[in-house]
């Protein structure tokens, strides 16, 4: 949720900013005006039996503040982001979750009244159903597709744009969930199309080429990918996706998943949501690796919200799955998350 903010009255307050001159007073709080900041702190307490001895304990899971500042057509954003529970040490990378420029073209013949955007620096990838941070969850953990099979952010140019029942972005990128110049250079690019048929429903169709090695012997990618969200009964949100990623070097490995959940509302504060997922990340070789999620939401008002998630994981397969889950085991994880968004 993102509101504005007045920080005049704040930074004077606290001795930050001198009292201007009645002239140019007016010119500083207007631009003050449009400066929206927003953010949210996510905590949790969680466990589960994937070691022994089991693991459980309390966590700082992400902090984040966002500034934004538009200008006529012109705009930017940065994320200020940190996610203490995850350990290691905070990188400049990590620290700026996002931060580009925008500048707007309206009014362009066939295109709405937003016109044609271009984005410039790090945004996140407009790829998938599944939102990265918590706030915008149903649940306290992602999905696997969302963990193995989609870039989190990207760092480029992008164009995007809206028309009728349709919405579209392209972007070319210096490869995926990359910062910065690299010995193989920007040799990334991809979008998505969106379509809404009719109201309630919307499907999105992505593709994304990776032929950045990054130098480091990475194995270059296709993604294709696609997500649907259903909101056709009062108080019921139906989502879906499916994915498959193949390396683009040598023999290559191919990955396919999938990802059903919903989520229905019984009271302005209480709901339910059920995930289904199943992912393959070796389609040449035998078994799968599926999760099943179920959390009970509260909306406890001022932008606080609470979560219980229980997740069990099971691995088909004969050796232990990226996602850590060993071979002809299940894996059983809880949570109790709080987050409190402004």
């Amino acid at each position: 949720m993102k509101i504005k903010y007045t920080v005049m009255a704040a930074l004077v307050g606290m001795g930050m900013v001198a009292v201007p001159p009645l002239a140019s007073a007016s010119s500083l709080k207007d631009k003050l005006d449009n400066i929206q900041v927003s953010g949210f702190v996510d905590t949790s307490y969680s466990g589960s039996n994937a070691t022994t001895p089991k693991t459980k304990g309390f966590g700082l899971d992400q902090v984040e503040l966002d500034i934004e500042y538009h200008e006529g057509n012109v705009g930017l954003r940065f994320d200020l982001n940190a996610s203490p529970s995850a350990g290691g040490n905070v990188t400049n990378d990590g620290l700026f979750e996002q931060g580009y420029i925008t500048y707007s073209v309206p009014g362009l013949p066939l295109l709405g009244e937003d016109g044609l955007t271009f984005t410039f620096g790090k945004f996140n990838a407009p790829i998938g159903w599944e939102l990265l941070d918590a706030p915008d969850m149903y649940q306290f953990s992602h999905a696997l597709v969302f963990n193995f099979g989609l870039p989190t952010n990207l760092t480029g140019a992008m164009l995007s744009g809206s028309a009728g029942m349709l919405d579209a972005s392209v972007y070319y990128t210096g490869g995926l969930d990359l910062n910065g110049t690299t010995a193989g250079g920007a040799k990334t690019f991809g979008g998505r199309l969106g379509i809404t048929p009719v109201e309630g429903v919307n499907v999105g169709l992505s593709y994304i080429q990776d032929k950045n090695t990054n130098g480091v012997g990475a194995a270059a990618l296709k993604i294709t990918d696609v997500d649907a969200t259903i909101e056709l009964i009062e108080n019921l949100l139906i989502g879906g996706e499916y994915n498959e990623t193949k390396s683009m070097q040598g023999a290559g490995i191919k990955t396919r998943g999938f990802m059903l959940m919903g989520h229905y509302d019984f009271t302005d504060m209480f709901g339910a949501t059920v995930r289904y997922d199943n992912f393959d990340f070796d389609r040449a070789t035998a078994g799968k690796s599926t999760a099943y999620t179920g959390a009970v939401t509260a909306a406890l008002g001022g932008g606080l919200g609470a979560l219980v998630e229980v997740r069990s994981d099971k691995n088909g397969a004969v050796t232990t799955d990226p996602n850590g889950t060993p071979p002809s085991r299940t894996v059983t994880s809880y949570a109790f998350e709080m987050t409190y968004g402004f």
